[in-house]
């Protein structure tokens, strides 16, 4: 209850003093259908919170005696250490996971997570065929397992998720119409109880359809189950499925000549995130990515965004103000394999010539 009642001061002392920063514009509104208004990712300075590290998920609800949206005080969620972000691209890195060496005897870090399944699978390598039993452990990434589900014996996936994840599930080549539901972590209540996790996405597939469902960013840690059952009156049917941090690449600095190379996958969200620092009456400059489907995007440290393009239009922001850091995220809108390569240019203005 404390949380609460330090929440609901800073919004009366917001309202009336001025007395901290309450930032709505990086964040994503939705309308839901019980008349509430619901802000993902409204940043806070003061009482606890920071701008650059924490957000707020806030509910509002329709109230029909004042015809106001009035904030619901016991469904805020909030996002602390979460960093910033805004749509499906985060700065801060996602955890490493495991580290393997290569061929070369170098170590390899790898920030995918592990998940667990109730249904065996196999896979060949070196044409040699490896059974993954049910219950043990595999990392999502690139590769991808066919499973079967029953009518008798739905299909669950638990994953063991952590902050700054940003996952997405890719199911297809199944021949029977199926449900799927996900649901977040379970909820511990005051009274010391255990409740069933949010119901993050649900809903049927007929068999001629695929899913990718995502990209979802992890802001509360805890275990995630997928769950993929037969519609009624159907029979067993196996499927294609991949799981996917789109979080798993590391925030590089870039200064002027940077080359940005850049891979995407199919079927993921991923994101390529760099940090760039501007001083004033500098332009930076980000070439077109030729490719309707790439998208660049410049924010600032308050998550709002500064300037935005897609395909075949280069990226230009002058800073006006004094030295700032910036963050360039370049991902896929339509999670199609694409490629970027081109240099970023930063460059000083210079003054306008007078003459006599």
């Amino acid at each position: 209850m404390k949380k609460v009642f330090i929440l609901l001061a800073l919004f009366v002392i917001v309202s009336v003093t001025n007395a901290v920063e309450v930032d709505f514009s990086a964040a994503e509104l939705s309308m839901n259908d019980d008349n509430t208004i619901v802000f993902d990712g409204v940043r806070v300075e003061g009482f606890g919170f920071s701008l650059e590290k924490d957000a707020l998920k806030l509910k509002y609800k329709f109230d029909p005696d004042t015809l106001n949206f009035k904030l619901d005080m016991d469904n805020y969620v909030p996002y602390m250490g979460i960093g910033i972000f805004n749509g499906q691209c985060m700065v801060n890195d996602a955890p490493v996971t495991s580290v393997t060496t290569d061929d070369d005897g170098q170590e390899v870090e790898s920030r995918q997570p592990f998940y667990t399944t109730n249904a065996e699978t196999s896979y060949k390598k070196d044409e040699e065929e490896f059974i993954i039993a049910a219950g043990d452990l595999i990392e999502a990434g690139k590769s991808s397992y066919r499973f079967l589900v029953s009518p008798d014996a739905p299909f669950i996936a638990e994953f063991d998720l952590k902050l700054n994840q940003v996952m997405s599930w890719y199911v297809n080549r199944f021949t029977k119409n199926i449900n799927y539901q996900l649901v977040g972590p379970e909820v511990q209540t005051e009274a010391g109880t255990t409740e069933p996790g949010e119901i993050i996405d649900s809903g049927e597939l007929e068999r001629s359809e695929q899913l990718l469902l995502g990209p979802i960013r992890v802001i509360k840690a805890g275990i995630y189950k997928l769950k993929i059952s037969l519609a009624p009156k159907q029979k067993d049917t196996s499927f294609v499925f991949k799981a996917f941090n789109g979080n798993n690449k590391t925030l590089k600095k870039v200064v002027n000549n940077t080359r940005l190379s850049e891979f995407f996958e199919n079927d993921t969200f991923s994101c390529s995130k760099f940090q760039i620092s501007l001083n004033r009456n500098e332009i930076l400059t980000v070439p077109a990515s030729e490719n309707n489907d790439l998208v660049l995007k410049l924010i600032n440290s308050k998550s709002k965004v500064i300037a935005q393009v897609t395909g075949n239009s280069d990226l230009v922001y002058k800073e006006l103000d004094k030295n700032n850091d910036y963050y360039l995220f370049v991902y896929s809108k339509a999670s199609k394999r694409a490629t970027y390569s081109k240099k970023i240019t930063i460059v000083l203005e210079k003054p306008e010539e007078t003459t006599d």
